[in-house]
């Protein structure tokens, strides 16, 4: 990428860097509450859980920070980081998680992503506490998450060169990409789906499941069991499928 008199030669820029700056303007305007965690899906701990009791919960979600509340998500009291606990915490095993944690920084959700993303590179924070006008907590929004707006979609549109959206792994089992459009699907594999609000395999998923599923989780439509292979809190990357004889 050259600079020529202060400006881009976007002749030089190669599409991936042009789709890097315009997913960089694209959120300059959009708003924390359209990309943030939302308070429902938050996992966060009491501020008398136990360290051996968020251990366990970071196995089974392998989060890296949580928030710690007093009463419920509308009273948080601070960010438990896993790394600060993680090479003693058999040692101090039954003390609460709020003895351990870092401040909240708390954002509003209609800040432009771009604004937050930048002031969390310059406090070096990774996590800030979503908030509504009223100090409500509306969700919680990472470096992580913006990141991912701005390059998500691009990788996965390089993913998808390289890799079909579909592979036959036995006669009634697939592994899917969740992009992959319904209408393809049902086409490719001779069946009926008349789902007008949704068109992707991901967003079936997510209609039927009524949130997004964690890995492992298995999600039925009709005689379609798919099983969660990769996810993140925001999206389904990948699944299997396996086709069930109709009764």
């Amino acid at each position: 990428m050259k600079l020529k008199k202060g400006l881009l030669d976007l002749g030089k820029i190669d599409k991936r860097e042009q789709k890097m700056i315009a997913g960089i303007l694209e959120i300059r305007e959009k708003a924390l509450d359209k990309i943030m965690v939302p308070k429902n899906e938050v996992t966060a701990f009491s501020y008398n859980t136990k360290i051996s009791q968020a251990l366990n919960v970071y196995k089974k979600y392998h989060y890296s920070r949580y928030p710690v509340y007093f009463k419920n998500l509308d009273q948080i009291v601070g960010i438990l980081y896993i790394k600060d606990i993680i090479l003693f915490w058999n040692e101090y095993k039954d003390y609460p998680v709020v003895e351990f944690v870092r401040l909240p920084h708390f954002v509003y959700e209609d800040r432009p992503a771009l604004d937050v993303f930048l002031e969390l590179q310059k406090m070096r924070l990774s996590l800030a506490v979503v908030i509504d006008e009223f100090g409500g907590v509306s969700g919680i929004i990472t470096i992580e998450d913006i990141l991912e707006e701005i390059v998500g979609e691009i990788e996965d549109e390089f993913d998808l060169r390289k890799k079909p959206l579909i592979e036959k792994i036995s006669p009634n089992e697939y592994i899917l990409n969740t992009k992959m459009e319904l209408d393809d699907f049902a086409e490719m594999l001779n069946i009926n789906i008349d789902e007008k609000d949704v068109s992707t395999i991901g967003g079936l998923i997510q209609k039927y499941a009524d949130r997004i599923p964690e890995v492992g989780e298995e999600i039925t439509y009709e005689n379609l069991k798919f099983k969660i292979l990769e996810a993140t809190r925001r999206k389904i990357n990948k699944v299997r499928l396996t086709i069930n004889p109709k009764t």
